[in-house]
């Protein structure tokens, strides 16, 4: 569950990034029409799912020999002048960006696993929200309890998305950049 946080005023992302910078780095906040919400800890179980994300992306884009980094639980996506997400896993192909940046402005694959209280906010509000973003072309939703991966894909310039609904027997192709992965490798083993 997330709440609201007390902060003065309605915030640009650029204002949030400043704020944030104070906050303890054990919270987490998310930036929702301009108003900082701070994000529910965690269960053992989403946040093993975050690190086999993170580390699947980045085994199959070095697998693939690609220029690609991985990141989990850090840094944002800007999706507009008042909105910023902190996803649970996200991939960006290209040269580092610098050590300090708290925004990836150019994500390739952004991913969620799915919480009790977070289900609508991934599959619906999220989708729209990342695919604002021109450089975004795959966006994950993780369903462990149900054992699927939602695949939602840009296949045109701003105008299609492409859903698919994929079982831990299945794979999962990102073009671009050109890799794949099963989907098993981000459920991890059955509990």
């Amino acid at each position: 569950m997330s709440h609201a946080h007390a902060a003065p005023g309605r915030m640009t992302t650029a204002e949030f990034l400043r704020w944030h910078e104070d906050r303890d780095e054990t919270e987490h906040y998310e930036l929702e029409d301009g108003v900082p919400v701070l994000m529910a800890p965690e269960r053992l179980e989403h946040a093993a799912a975050k690190f086999r994300a993170g580390r699947a992306l980045q085994d199959a884009a070095d697998a693939a020999g690609h220029t690609c980094q991985a990141y989990v639980d850090g840094p944002m996506i800007p999706v507009s002048d008042h909105r910023a997400c902190q996803p649970d896993a996200v991939m960006r192909c290209g040269p580092p960006l610098p050590p300090k940046s708290m925004l990836i402005p150019d994500p390739l694959v952004v991913l969620e696993v799915v919480s009790p209280n977070t289900g609508r906010q991934d599959r619906v509000l999220k989708l729209e929200g990342y695919f604002a973003v021109p450089s975004l072309r795959h966006y994950l939703v993780v369903l462990l309890e149900r054992r699927r991966v939602i695949h939602h894909r840009r296949v045109a310039p701003d105008t299609v998305i492409e859903t698919r609904i994929l079982a831990e027997e299945a794979g999962i192709a990102f073009d671009p950049p050109g890799l794949a992965l099963p989907v098993a490798a981000l459920l991890g083993p059955p509990s």
